[in-house]
């Protein structure tokens, strides 16, 4: 079943993207305010959004390149007015379908 929405994720404590349930598991993508993040002692860079998906905030948001897999009891609430800007979706999708960004 497909989904589309912004929710807050408790476990990895950052707003991320919901497109996929896998039974009790939800697909998503966490949004970031820093360009690069450590894995494992190196360093790699996300992408940066044309645009917070929150139209009242003017930050710079990045979101990292991995799809991530957690529980639905890991997320709060729905966020209402969120959505991607156009210029966005593109990458969105070339995420989602693991194509080169």
């Amino acid at each position: 079943m497909s989904r589309s929405e912004f929710r807050y994720n408790k476990r990895r404590k950052h707003y991320a993207y919901l497109f996929k349930d896998i039974g009790d598991k939800r697909k998503n993508l966490i949004l970031s305010t820093k360009p690069i993040r450590r894995k494992q002692h190196k360093l790699k860079k996300n992408i940066r959004l044309y645009r917070h998906p929150n139209r009242k905030c003017n930050k710079i948001v990045y979101i990292i390149p991995c799809i991530f897999i957690d529980s639905i009891y890991a997320f709060r609430g729905v966020k209402q007015n969120w959505c991607f800007d156009k210029n966005d979706k593109r990458k969105i999708k070339r995420i989602i379908k693991r194509k080169k960004v």
